[in-house]
């Protein structure tokens, strides 16, 4: 009897130490666990791609140190990144794809070609990565979560509308200083400026060359145009360095001021030459605006939440020689607003 009472004294004893030393096992296994958590999530930053289209244009490298701040203020890392040239689409291509490897959770894009683009953001979008295309849009626009920009048609509509009015009686011979083909921006300048002229067609153009938005490649367009066709007294460019590059090609022809040049950016430069007399007209766009708005609604995409589809920043047309009928703003309005 004593031994049957022995082993029953060891077995109740044992049922109250053995739940002791499961549980003292376990507390290791969970302490590190809970330590761990606010470690990993506080290491885990969200990363926002912002890729342009190069960094030759001083349009594009004025949003870099705006696009930063704002990463900075929201916490997020921010990989500035460009192509090597206007057109380039192979190198933002790699760049979107380096983006998908590094996690990124958000693509601010600026497409040098607006559809050839479109897969890479397909393979970004497919690893629920908001893209969200900046400036300029892609082909088709749906390829994205959202589109932030001037509206690029009503500022060539602007151009096209003063030049008409400009010109009144005079038959225009227009020559064209288009920026790169396969390019929304392109399209939708070149189309406003033509309908705001009152032509559905070309039919007053006589020259038309592709300069990717490059102030050299446009002098040298605009002397080879001058030197075929010396009536020429009305230019259209995709941006102010082509305008400027006209310019200059225009002065060195002897025949600065008998010939309007109309274009569009809104940098400090374009409105000085326009408070000049260099340029005739300059259509300001915001770059610092649409370079926070990206930052700030790519952060909120990457977060789940909704945001707009479409964005306007806006555009306004400056000028000395106000027309009736067309929408403008003054010098002093553009010297205080302008950028770079």
């Amino acid at each position: 009897m004593k031994a049957m009472h022995s082993r029953g004294a060891v077995a109740r004893l044992m049922a109250h130490v053995i739940p002791v030393v499961v549980l003292a096992g376990a507390l290791p296994l969970s302490q590190p666990a809970r330590a761990s958590s606010p470690r990993t999530h506080a290491q885990a930053k969200i990363i926002i791609g912002f890729i342009v289209k190069t960094l030759t244009n001083p349009y594009f490298v004025a949003m870099q140190p705006v696009a930063q701040a704002e990463a900075n203020k929201l916490g997020v890392k921010l990989v500035y990144e460009a192509g090597n040239y206007d057109g380039d689409n192979n190198t933002q291509t790699s760049e979107i794809d380096n983006l998908i490897t590094q996690g990124a959770k958000a693509i601010v894009l600026i497409p040098n070609l607006s559809s050839g683009i479109v897969p890479a953001v397909r393979r970004a979008t497919a690893h629920h990565i908001a893209v969200l295309a900046l400036d300029t849009a892609t082909d088709p626009a749906s390829a994205v979560t959202s589109f932030i920009a001037t509206d690029n048609y009503k500022a060539g509509l602007l151009n096209g509308m003063w030049a008409h009015k400009a010109m009144g009686s005079t038959k225009p011979v227009i020559a064209l200083l288009e920026g790169t083909p396969g390019s929304s921006v392109n399209t939708d300048r070149m189309g406003g400026f033509l309908n705001g002229y009152g032509m559905n067609t070309k039919k007053y153009v006589v020259g038309d060359q592709i300069t990717n938005g490059d102030q050299a490649k446009a002098q040298t367009a605009m002397e080879n145009i001058l030197t075929a066709h010396p009536n020429i007294n009305l230019v259209w460019t995709i941006n102010e360095p082509a305008a400027l590059g006209a310019a200059t090609a225009i002065k060195s022809h002897g025949m600065a001021g008998k010939i309007r040049i109309v274009s569009m950016d809104g940098g400090c430069r374009g409105i000085k030459a326009v408070q000049a007399g260099t340029i005739n007209t300059d259509v300001m766009q915001f770059p610092r605006k649409m370079a926070q708005l990206g930052v700030d609604y790519g952060y909120q995409a990457a977060q789940g939440k909704k945001i707009p589809v479409k964005i306007d920043t806006g555009e306004i047309l400056v000028t000395k020689q106000s027309m009736a009928g067309v929408p403008n703003k003054t010098i002093s309005f553009g010297l205080a607003n302008c950028w770079g």
